[in-house]
Protein backbone atom coordinates (compact mmCIF):
# COMPACT_ATOMS: atom_id res chain seq x y z
CA UNK A 1 0.00 0.00 0.00
CA UNK A 2 1.42 3.36 -0.96
CA UNK A 3 1.91 6.08 1.66
CA UNK A 4 -0.51 8.39 -0.18
CA UNK A 5 -3.36 5.96 0.52
CA UNK A 6 -2.55 5.46 4.25
CA UNK A 7 -4.77 6.76 6.99
CA UNK A 8 -3.43 9.32 9.46
CA UNK A 9 -3.11 6.58 12.09
CA UNK A 10 -1.15 4.31 9.72
CA UNK A 11 1.18 7.16 8.78
CA UNK A 12 1.79 7.92 12.46
CA UNK A 13 2.63 4.25 13.22
CA UNK A 14 5.01 4.06 10.25
CA UNK A 15 6.81 7.27 11.28
CA UNK A 16 7.27 5.97 14.82
CA UNK A 17 8.61 2.67 13.51
CA UNK A 18 11.20 4.48 11.36
CA UNK A 19 12.28 6.60 14.34
CA UNK A 20 12.75 3.50 16.49
CA UNK A 21 14.72 1.68 13.80
CA UNK A 22 16.92 4.74 13.24
CA UNK A 23 17.56 4.99 16.98
CA UNK A 24 18.40 1.33 17.20
CA UNK A 25 20.83 1.69 14.31
CA UNK A 26 22.60 4.61 15.98
CA UNK A 27 22.77 2.75 19.26
CA UNK A 28 24.16 -0.34 17.59
CA UNK A 29 26.85 1.74 15.95
CA UNK A 30 27.65 3.38 19.27
CA UNK A 31 27.95 -0.02 20.93
CA UNK A 32 30.08 -1.30 18.09
CA UNK A 33 32.43 1.71 18.08
CA UNK A 34 34.61 0.65 21.06
CA UNK A 35 35.06 -2.78 19.50
CA UNK A 36 36.06 -1.18 16.21
CA UNK A 37 38.52 1.12 18.00
CA UNK A 38 39.92 -1.78 19.99
CA UNK A 39 40.42 -3.73 16.79
CA UNK A 40 42.18 -0.81 15.13
CA UNK A 41 44.34 -0.31 18.21
CA UNK A 42 45.26 -3.99 18.31
CA UNK A 43 46.33 -3.79 14.67
CA UNK A 44 48.51 -0.69 15.21
CA UNK A 45 51.62 -0.73 13.05
CA UNK A 46 53.63 1.75 15.08
CA UNK A 47 55.72 1.84 18.24
CA UNK A 48 57.10 5.06 19.74
CA UNK A 49 60.64 4.89 21.11
CA UNK A 50 62.25 7.61 23.27
CA UNK A 51 66.00 7.74 22.76
CA UNK A 52 69.01 9.89 23.63
CA UNK A 53 69.42 10.53 19.92
CA UNK A 54 72.51 11.53 17.97
CA UNK A 55 74.88 8.92 16.55
CA UNK A 56 73.38 6.32 18.89
CA UNK A 57 69.94 6.81 17.35
CA UNK A 58 71.45 6.50 13.87
CA UNK A 59 73.05 3.20 14.87
CA UNK A 60 70.00 1.59 16.45
CA UNK A 61 67.74 2.71 13.62
CA UNK A 62 70.02 0.95 11.16
CA UNK A 63 70.60 -2.32 13.03
CA UNK A 64 67.53 -2.62 15.29
CA UNK A 65 64.58 -0.65 13.97
CA UNK A 66 64.86 -1.21 10.22
CA UNK A 67 65.16 -5.01 10.54
CA UNK A 68 62.29 -5.02 13.06
CA UNK A 69 60.06 -3.12 10.65
CA UNK A 70 61.00 -5.43 7.79
CA UNK A 71 60.16 -8.49 9.89
CA UNK A 72 56.94 -7.23 11.50
CA UNK A 73 55.62 -4.32 9.45
CA UNK A 74 55.67 -2.21 12.62
CA UNK A 75 57.20 1.23 12.11
CA UNK A 76 59.40 2.64 14.88
CA UNK A 77 58.89 6.34 15.52
CA UNK A 78 61.61 8.00 17.60
CA UNK A 79 61.43 10.85 20.08
CA UNK A 80 64.66 12.50 21.27
CA UNK A 81 65.21 13.10 24.96
CA UNK A 82 63.80 10.40 27.28
CA UNK A 83 63.13 12.85 30.10
CA UNK A 84 61.86 11.40 33.40
CA UNK A 85 59.77 14.50 34.05
CA UNK A 86 57.99 13.99 30.73
CA UNK A 87 57.21 10.38 31.68
CA UNK A 88 55.75 11.55 35.00
CA UNK A 89 53.64 14.22 33.32
CA UNK A 90 52.27 11.89 30.64
CA UNK A 91 51.42 9.04 32.99
CA UNK A 92 49.82 11.24 35.64
CA UNK A 93 47.73 12.99 33.00
CA UNK A 94 46.64 9.64 31.58
CA UNK A 95 48.10 10.61 28.19
CA UNK A 96 51.11 8.35 27.67
CA UNK A 97 52.61 8.92 24.22
CA UNK A 98 55.74 6.75 24.41
CA UNK A 99 55.89 2.95 24.23
CA UNK A 100 59.55 2.15 24.98
CA UNK A 101 62.06 4.39 26.71
CA UNK A 102 65.80 3.89 27.15
CA UNK A 103 66.79 5.03 30.63
CA UNK A 104 69.67 4.99 33.04
CA UNK A 105 69.20 2.17 35.55
CA UNK A 106 68.28 4.41 38.47
CA UNK A 107 64.84 4.61 36.85
CA UNK A 108 64.45 0.84 37.30
CA UNK A 109 63.67 1.67 40.93
CA UNK A 110 62.33 5.21 40.68
CA UNK A 111 59.75 4.40 38.00
CA UNK A 112 58.01 1.47 39.77
CA UNK A 113 58.11 3.27 43.12
CA UNK A 114 56.16 6.15 41.59
CA UNK A 115 53.79 3.88 39.66
CA UNK A 116 55.07 5.08 36.29
CA UNK A 117 55.95 1.80 34.57
CA UNK A 118 54.28 -1.27 33.12
CA UNK A 119 55.48 -4.71 34.11
CA UNK A 120 57.28 -6.28 31.18
CA UNK A 121 55.64 -9.24 29.47
CA UNK A 122 58.20 -12.02 29.67
CA UNK A 123 55.92 -14.33 27.72
CA UNK A 124 56.92 -12.14 24.75
CA UNK A 125 60.38 -10.98 25.86
CA UNK A 126 62.83 -13.89 25.85
CA UNK A 127 65.67 -13.32 28.34
CA UNK A 128 67.21 -16.78 28.05
CA UNK A 129 70.48 -15.39 26.64
CA UNK A 130 70.57 -12.25 28.78
CA UNK A 131 73.66 -11.91 31.00
CA UNK A 132 72.89 -13.12 34.52
CA UNK A 133 74.07 -9.93 36.22
CA UNK A 134 72.15 -8.67 39.23
CA UNK A 135 69.62 -5.98 38.28
CA UNK A 136 69.89 -6.60 34.52
CA UNK A 137 66.34 -7.93 34.68
CA UNK A 138 63.52 -6.76 36.92
CA UNK A 139 59.74 -6.91 36.67
CA UNK A 140 59.80 -3.49 35.05
CA UNK A 141 63.08 -3.33 33.12
CA UNK A 142 65.62 -5.24 31.09
CA UNK A 143 69.20 -4.23 30.26
CA UNK A 144 69.88 -2.59 26.91
CA UNK A 145 73.68 -2.25 26.85
CA UNK A 146 76.82 -1.57 28.87
CA UNK A 147 78.64 1.72 28.62
CA UNK A 148 81.07 3.91 30.49
CA UNK A 149 81.53 7.58 31.07
CA UNK A 150 85.15 8.33 30.30
CA UNK A 151 87.60 11.18 30.36
CA UNK A 152 88.07 12.40 26.81
CA UNK A 153 90.49 15.09 25.71
CA UNK A 154 91.49 17.18 22.70
CA UNK A 155 94.70 15.75 21.24
CA UNK A 156 95.68 19.11 19.73
CA UNK A 157 95.70 20.71 23.18
CA UNK A 158 97.09 17.72 25.05
CA UNK A 159 98.95 15.15 22.95
CA UNK A 160 98.61 11.60 24.19
CA UNK A 161 101.17 11.01 26.93
CA UNK A 162 100.88 14.54 28.28
CA UNK A 163 97.11 14.39 28.63
CA UNK A 164 94.88 14.32 31.75
CA UNK A 165 95.10 10.76 33.10
CA UNK A 166 92.58 10.87 35.97
CA UNK A 167 90.17 13.24 37.70
CA UNK A 168 92.91 14.88 39.76
CA UNK A 169 94.33 16.02 36.42
CA UNK A 170 90.84 16.86 35.17
CA UNK A 171 90.53 19.33 38.04
CA UNK A 172 94.01 20.82 37.45
CA UNK A 173 93.29 24.12 35.69
CA UNK A 174 96.90 25.26 35.63
CA UNK A 175 98.36 22.19 34.00
CA UNK A 176 95.34 21.59 31.76
CA UNK A 177 93.62 24.93 31.04
CA UNK A 178 90.37 25.14 29.11
CA UNK A 179 86.69 24.29 29.28
CA UNK A 180 85.47 20.98 30.71
CA UNK A 181 82.37 19.35 29.20
CA UNK A 182 80.09 17.86 31.89
CA UNK A 183 76.52 16.56 32.23
CA UNK A 184 73.75 18.48 34.00
CA UNK A 185 72.26 15.28 35.45
CA UNK A 186 73.27 14.57 39.03
CA UNK A 187 73.75 10.90 38.23
CA UNK A 188 75.88 11.76 35.20
CA UNK A 189 79.13 10.99 36.99
CA UNK A 190 80.15 14.50 37.95
CA UNK A 191 79.80 14.03 41.72
CA UNK A 192 81.80 10.80 41.70
CA UNK A 193 84.44 12.57 39.60
CA UNK A 194 84.54 15.50 42.03
CA UNK A 195 85.08 13.18 45.00
CA UNK A 196 87.85 11.27 43.23
CA UNK A 197 89.50 14.60 42.40
CA UNK A 198 89.24 15.49 46.09
CA UNK A 199 91.06 12.35 47.18
CA UNK A 200 88.22 9.94 48.01
CA UNK A 201 89.15 6.32 47.29
CA UNK A 202 87.11 4.62 44.59
CA UNK A 203 85.93 1.97 47.05
CA UNK A 204 84.64 4.63 49.46
CA UNK A 205 82.49 6.69 47.09
CA UNK A 206 79.06 5.49 48.29
CA UNK A 207 77.01 6.77 49.91
CA UNK A 208 78.08 9.96 48.14
CA UNK A 209 79.08 12.94 50.25
CA UNK A 210 77.17 15.41 48.10
CA UNK A 211 78.25 18.54 49.98
CA UNK A 212 81.91 17.58 49.68
CA UNK A 213 81.43 16.83 45.98
CA UNK A 214 79.86 20.23 45.31
CA UNK A 215 82.63 21.96 47.23
CA UNK A 216 85.10 20.18 44.98
CA UNK A 217 83.05 21.20 41.94
CA UNK A 218 83.38 24.83 43.05
CA UNK A 219 87.03 24.70 41.99
CA UNK A 220 86.18 24.26 38.30
CA UNK A 221 82.62 25.60 38.15
CA UNK A 222 83.49 28.63 35.98
CA UNK A 223 85.33 26.38 33.53
CA UNK A 224 82.50 23.95 32.73
CA UNK A 225 80.37 23.70 29.58
CA UNK A 226 77.21 21.95 30.76
CA UNK A 227 75.36 19.62 28.41
CA UNK A 228 71.79 18.32 28.58
CA UNK A 229 72.12 15.72 25.82
CA UNK A 230 74.91 13.52 24.53
CA UNK A 231 74.54 15.12 21.11
CA UNK A 232 75.30 18.49 22.67
CA UNK A 233 78.40 17.09 24.39
CA UNK A 234 79.61 15.67 21.09
CA UNK A 235 79.18 19.06 19.44
CA UNK A 236 81.23 20.79 22.14
CA UNK A 237 84.13 18.40 21.58
CA UNK A 238 83.86 18.35 17.78
CA UNK A 239 83.83 22.14 17.65
CA UNK A 240 86.77 22.18 20.09
CA UNK A 241 84.93 24.43 22.50
CA UNK A 242 85.82 21.99 25.25
CA UNK A 243 89.34 20.68 25.77
CA UNK A 244 88.24 17.69 27.84
CA UNK A 245 85.02 16.12 29.01
CA UNK A 246 83.26 13.40 30.96
CA UNK A 247 81.23 11.65 28.27
CA UNK A 248 79.79 8.35 27.10
CA UNK A 249 82.56 6.23 25.61
CA UNK A 250 80.61 5.29 22.49
CA UNK A 251 79.97 8.93 21.62
CA UNK A 252 83.67 9.77 21.94
CA UNK A 253 84.73 6.75 19.88
CA UNK A 254 82.22 7.67 17.19
CA UNK A 255 83.54 11.20 16.65
CA UNK A 256 87.13 9.95 16.93
CA UNK A 257 86.43 7.50 14.10
CA UNK A 258 85.00 10.42 12.10
CA UNK A 259 88.26 12.34 12.45
CA UNK A 260 87.70 14.55 15.49
CA UNK A 261 90.92 15.29 17.45
CA UNK A 262 89.85 13.39 20.56
CA UNK A 263 91.11 10.45 22.56
CA UNK A 264 89.89 8.42 25.54
CA UNK A 265 91.55 7.93 28.92
CA UNK A 266 90.05 4.82 30.52
CA UNK A 267 91.41 5.39 34.03
CA UNK A 268 88.49 6.05 36.41
CA UNK A 269 85.94 5.19 33.71
CA UNK A 270 82.46 4.92 35.20
CA UNK A 271 80.86 1.62 34.20
CA UNK A 272 77.09 1.43 34.05
CA UNK A 273 74.31 0.23 31.78
CA UNK A 274 71.08 1.37 30.15
CA UNK A 275 67.68 -0.28 30.43
CA UNK A 276 64.46 -0.56 28.47
CA UNK A 277 61.25 0.38 30.27
CA UNK A 278 57.63 0.80 29.19
CA UNK A 279 55.65 3.75 30.63
CA UNK A 280 52.27 3.05 32.20
CA UNK A 281 49.39 2.60 29.70
CA UNK A 282 51.37 3.04 26.47
CA UNK A 283 49.50 3.40 23.18
CA UNK A 284 51.12 0.29 21.66
CA UNK A 285 51.87 -2.05 24.55
CA UNK A 286 52.22 -5.34 22.69
CA UNK A 287 54.38 -3.73 20.00
CA UNK A 288 56.60 -2.37 22.78
CA UNK A 289 57.17 -5.86 24.17
CA UNK A 290 57.89 -7.23 20.71
CA UNK A 291 60.44 -4.50 20.00
CA UNK A 292 62.25 -5.07 23.30
CA UNK A 293 62.38 -8.80 22.58
CA UNK A 294 63.91 -8.03 19.18
CA UNK A 295 66.54 -5.64 20.57
CA UNK A 296 67.92 -8.01 23.23
CA UNK A 297 68.18 -10.98 20.86
CA UNK A 298 71.66 -12.38 20.20
CA UNK A 299 71.53 -11.27 16.57
CA UNK A 300 70.48 -7.69 17.39
CA UNK A 301 73.20 -7.46 20.03
CA UNK A 302 75.78 -8.79 17.55
CA UNK A 303 74.76 -6.13 15.05
CA UNK A 304 74.97 -3.26 17.52
CA UNK A 305 78.38 -4.58 18.59
CA UNK A 306 79.56 -4.10 15.01
CA UNK A 307 78.00 -0.65 14.70
CA UNK A 308 78.72 0.94 18.09
CA UNK A 309 81.13 0.37 20.96
CA UNK A 310 78.76 -0.11 23.89
CA UNK A 311 78.99 -3.46 25.65
CA UNK A 312 76.57 -6.28 24.86
CA UNK A 313 74.03 -7.75 27.28
CA UNK A 314 73.93 -11.19 25.63
CA UNK A 315 77.31 -12.92 26.12
CA UNK A 316 76.83 -15.21 23.10
CA UNK A 317 76.87 -12.16 20.83
CA UNK A 318 80.53 -11.52 21.69
CA UNK A 319 81.45 -14.93 20.20
CA UNK A 320 79.97 -13.87 16.88
CA UNK A 321 82.08 -10.71 16.50
CA UNK A 322 85.15 -10.53 14.21
CA UNK A 323 88.56 -10.96 15.90
CA UNK A 324 89.59 -7.85 17.83
CA UNK A 325 86.19 -6.18 17.79
CA UNK A 326 85.40 -7.08 21.41
CA UNK A 327 88.50 -5.13 22.47
CA UNK A 328 86.80 -1.93 21.33
CA UNK A 329 83.59 -2.47 23.28
CA UNK A 330 82.78 -1.13 26.74
CA UNK A 331 84.40 -3.13 29.53
CA UNK A 332 86.75 -4.74 27.05
CA UNK A 333 90.44 -5.44 27.76
CA UNK A 334 91.39 -1.75 27.56
CA UNK A 335 89.20 -0.99 30.60
CA UNK A 336 89.96 -3.98 32.79
CA UNK A 337 90.93 -2.84 36.28
CA UNK A 338 90.33 0.82 35.45
CA UNK A 339 86.54 1.05 35.64
CA UNK A 340 84.45 2.02 38.66
CA UNK A 341 81.03 0.34 38.77
CA UNK A 342 78.38 2.96 39.48
CA UNK A 343 76.02 2.25 42.38
CA UNK A 344 72.80 2.70 40.42
CA UNK A 345 70.57 1.44 43.21
CA UNK A 346 71.84 4.27 45.44
CA UNK A 347 70.97 6.68 42.64
CA UNK A 348 67.54 5.12 42.26
CA UNK A 349 66.85 5.99 45.88
CA UNK A 350 68.50 9.42 45.97
CA UNK A 351 68.51 10.97 42.50
CA UNK A 352 65.61 13.47 42.82
CA UNK A 353 66.89 15.06 46.04
CA UNK A 354 70.48 15.21 44.80
CA UNK A 355 69.35 16.66 41.47
CA UNK A 356 67.54 19.46 43.30
CA UNK A 357 70.68 20.19 45.27
CA UNK A 358 72.84 20.23 42.13
CA UNK A 359 70.40 22.51 40.31
CA UNK A 360 70.41 24.96 43.20
CA UNK A 361 74.24 24.91 43.29
CA UNK A 362 74.52 25.59 39.56
CA UNK A 363 72.55 28.86 39.76
CA UNK A 364 74.42 30.25 42.77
Amino acid sequence: MGEDKMSKIERHVLANRRTVIKGLGAGALALAAPAILRSAHAQSKEVVYATWGGSWEDAIRKVWFEPFTQQTGIRVKTIQGPDYGKIRAMVRAGKTEWDVVEVNPDFQWTGPREGLLEKLDYSIIDTTELAKEEDFKTEYSVAEGLWSRVICYNTKKFPTGSHPKNFVDFWDLKKFPGKRVMYTKANGGILEAALLADGVHRDKLYPLDVDRALKSQDKIKEHVLWYDTNAQAVQYMQDEQGVMGLMADGRVQFIKDKGAPVEIEFQDSQLTWTSFVVPKSPPNKENAMRLINHMISVESQRLIGLEFTYGLVTPKAYDLLPPGRADKLTNGPAQKGKAIVMNEKWWGENQPAVQDKLNAWRIL
